[in-house]
């Protein structure tokens, strides 16, 4: 199993559709549903790599995304280690 790259309370960008959030959670591997991944992960990102719950920012709502379409930090704030 894959180690996750981020974690909870880290700020993060989505590099497809480029809004920002904070990591609320994190899952080892994909936890949703199938019929979930088939509507709503366009681009198929790999079930068995970290997903993340990401409050979106200035949105109110929760969010779930892979891994690979994450990317630290969002725009305008310092690059950390």
């Amino acid at each position: 199993m894959k180690q996750a790259r981020f974690t909870i309370g880290q700020c993060v960008c989505h590099r497809l559709f480029d809004y920002r959030g904070v990591i609320v959670d994190v899952d080892p591997v994909f936890m949703g549903s199938d019929a979930w991944y088939d509507q709503v992960a366009r681009s198929r990102p790999p079930k068995d790599a970290p997903w993340y719950h990401v409050l979106v920012h200035d949105e109110g709502h929760e969010t779930y995304v892979a891994e690979r379409n994450r990317c630290p930090p969002w725009k305008g704030e310092a690059r950390g280690g």
